[in-house]
């Protein structure tokens, strides 16, 4: 390849991240606040009134109790997306609401994943390559959505895209440097989410599969040893009491984290079967884009053409799949856990896509109309993403219902017991005419634990501020403060309204929901949110 079409790729993949955070920005309003999303913007505020205090008097913030204090919050994750997060809302609040603003930090990722799957995907296969993995991405309904999030699924996924692509950009470099390079984006990988901690297995299963040499292997260690001092660095909490801290993480994210199982076919269940990820890809990824992955993986055959780089995009796909197939996580949620899969699915459907054009090219030369291939392979790539597309318009905000034409959609889904929705991102659609009808200081239940949810609506003026918020416990505090939204301990029986979303999940997890399912049935909703006929919230006045 030229330096000429190098730097085309490099100023269309800059264009095409534009776009990809302009259209992200613009809808991030739409997109309904997410049960794990409050904790993390309590963190991000906290983290950056840290950060302010660290440039302006060091001494004091590097007391250990300031560190607890300030880095305390949401202390089981890692930071490094949060500080990101919180300086991108610290930078832009005065020109977006507060939301937005939170959720802009990992809307400029996604913009860095489109420009580099783009770059990726059109310097190895061609252009047509690339922009059909942008636009596969970007057509992912589920994937659109926590595209918009202030929440670590999808910057994990970012994360680890990139440290596979400085991996391959880097392996015939020489120098022993690169080895630092490549663990510092793996440090800072780790940083996001502990998902990042199944990279090297990927590069290390390829390595042996196509680069057997020892220097790689030297390269891999290197970066392991590299990746450990810069996820302690960038973790102020970890600045004090550095071992204790670290070994507490470790077992969270092991053994101690609470269990969060799965409504699967029907049955809830704590863990799934082994092959739960893999039918969830299925069920969720659009019917046209999980087909050409597919053929990009056959087409890598044995790797002689692309140096075997479509395998490395199928093992990165495989990994997060196998993780929670042969492992015991104690956390699910439907398809959020599946995200860093999602890139690299949507790259092999831009091989496999190249594929096709491929075999386009040869038949027109066959019939001698070589000018048919561009008009027929823009109205194919069209007509590929079409059926996802119409679907996402129709069911637009609530794309965490979406399933693909492989189960049927959301009926077919529905019909097979999979869950409707999860995450709380329909209560939203609730509050207009909860607002507009609620008698002063009305009591609103919603499913336990959803709390932070509704407060947070409710001290950004979506949800009237009179309105009393049930919890399930009265020793609850929310991620805000103990001044946070009017929260009072009582169940549904004493609510005057009632937020039901369609998350069959919740049915295994908490026993008063099985009563809220007989006691509903004795009531007619207000209001609900459907797609073809299947309901995704319900809003009750008892």
């Amino acid at each position: 390849m030229t330096q000429a079409e190098k730097h085309n790729h490099s100023s269309l993949a800059v264009l095409l991240a534009i776009l990809a955070v302009g259209l992200l920005a613009v809808t991030a309003g739409d997109i309904g606040l997410t049960w794990d999303e409050p904790a993390y913007i309590a963190a991000a505020e906290s983290y950056s009134e840290w950060f302010g205090d660290l440039f302006t008097r060091p001494g004091y913030a590097l007391q250990p109790e300031i560190i607890y204090r300030q880095w305390a919050a949401n202390h089981e994750h890692p930071p490094l997306d949060k500080v990101w997060s919180g300086a991108a809302w610290s930078l832009s609040r005065g020109l977006f609401d507060d939301l937005t603003a939170h959720r802009l930090g990992n809307i400029l990722l996604v913009g860095l994943l489109v420009g580099l799957l783009y770059f990726w995907m059109a310097d190895a296969y061609g252009r047509p390559a690339g922009l059909f993995a942008v636009a596969a991405l970007l057509s992912m309904p589920r994937f659109f959505f926590h595209a918009h999030l202030s929440a670590l699924d999808v910057p994990a996924a970012v994360s680890v895209f990139a440290v596979t692509f400085v991996f391959w950009r880097t392996l015939e470099r020489r120098q022993w440097w690169w080895g630092l390079l490549l663990g510092l984006a793996w440090g800072l990988a780790l940083a996001v989410k502990i998902n990042a901690v199944f990279v090297p297995v990927a590069m290390g299963l390829w390595l042996l599969a196509f680069h057997r040499r020892w220097k790689a292997i030297l390269r891999l260690i290197l970066m392991g040893l590299t990746a450990i001092p810069v996820f302690i660095a960038t973790w102020p909490w970890l600045y004090s009491a550095t071992l204790t801290r670290l070994w507490d993480y470790i077992l969270f994210v092991t053994v101690n984290h609470w269990p969060i199982g799965q409504w699967y076919f029907g049955r809830w269940y704590m863990p799934p079967p082994w092959h739960f990820a893999f039918v969830m890809l299925w069920a969720v990824v659009p019917l046209t884009v999980f087909l050409l992955a597919v053929g990009g993986a056959i087409r890598s055959g044995r790797g002689r053409h692309d140096g075997g780089l479509g395998w490395l995009l199928v093992l990165s796909a495989l990994i997060p799949l196998l993780a929670l197939a042969i492992g015991q996580s104690m956390i699910y949620d439907n398809d959020r856990l599946l995200m860093a899969a999602f890139p690299f699915v949507a790259a092999l459907s831009g091989v496999g896509f190249a594929g096709l054009l491929a075999g386009l090219r040869r038949l027109f030369a066959r019939w001698n109309r070589p000018g048919l291939l561009a008009p027929v392979g823009v109205a194919l790539g069209l007509l590929l993403l079409l059926p996802q597309t119409l679907t996402m318009v129709g069911m637009y905000p609530h794309l965490l219902s979406y399933y693909s034409e492989g189960v049927g959609g959301l009926p077919g889904a529905a019909a097979m017991n999979l869950e409707t929705t999860y995450w709380c991102e329909s209560y939203e659609a609730a509050f207009e005419y909860i607002n507009e009808h609620a008698a002063p200081y009305d009591r609103v239940w919603a499913e336990p634990w959803s709390h932070d949810v509704l407060i947070y609506y409710q001290e950004h003026g979506r949800l009237r501020e009179d309105l009393v918020i049930l919890i399930p416990q009265p020793d609850i505090v929310s991620v805000f403060g103990s001044g946070a939204g009017r929260i009072l301990p009582g169940t549904y029986r004493e609510a005057g309204w009632l937020i039901f979303q369609y998350r069959q999940t919740q049915y295994g997890v908490f026993r008063e929901n099985y009563e809220v399912l007989t006691y509903l049935q004795t009531l007619e909703p207000v209001q609900r949110v459907e797609y073809q006929g299947v309901p995704i919230m319900e809003l009750y006045q008892p």
